[in-house]
């Protein structure tokens, strides 16, 4: 004789119970995924964007200070022509020469020093710094008074951030 195994029966209507699970908890699963991705995703861009702020404001501070550093060593600041400002350092001895020259200006949106070779802003792609304005004036009162001004814009998320500061040149040394 064959015996034959008996099959269990469903008890308490289990049958399916399974699947059902499945249907609604894979659309809520899939849900809370969604929004995980959307916050990965929004706080890449917003990490990214705070970054390329942050970098745009370093190089502007990191440029002004170089700026205001050969002021405050010159003896003479002119406007060579127009947008590009010379500082002279005049060397002192048994008879006056010709010093250092720095020159700055702006070139297709970055600050450059002595040489478009050599910009001192832009030099990192993930900012995207881009100097909109660069100025270095005298006060019309008072004179060896100068006002340094620049505005740069990030590429990125294209908000501006200025500076602007006043140097006033270093007495005639010498005995000039």
């Amino acid at each position: 004789m064959e015996r034959r195994q008996a099959i269990p029966k469903d008890t308490n209507g289990a049958r399916g119970f399974l699947l059902m699970e499945l249907a609604v908890s894979l659309p809520i699963f899939v849900l809370l995924l969604s929004f995980l991705a959307f916050a990965v995703v929004w706080s890449w861009r917003s990490y990214q964007n705070e970054i390329a702020d942050a970098e745009l404001r370093q190089e502007m501070q990191i440029a002004a200070a170089r700026i205001v550093e050969s002021a405050l060593l010159s003896d003479h600041i002119g406007e060579r022509q127009r947008g590009v400002y010379e500082m002279e350092q005049e060397t002192y001895g048994a008879q006056i020469s010709r010093g250092a020259r720095e020159r700055y200006w702006l070139s297709d949106g970055r600050l450059v020093l002595n040489a478009v070779t050599s910009p001192i802003t832009g030099a990192f792609s993930g900012a995207g710094v881009h100097i909109k304005a660069f100025s270095v004036r005298e006060d019309a009162l008072h004179p060896r008074l100068y006002h340094i001004e620049m505005r740069g814009m990030s590429m990125v998320t294209g908000r501006t951030y200025s500076l602007a500061t006043s140097v006033y040149l270093r007495e005639d040394i010498g005995g000039k």
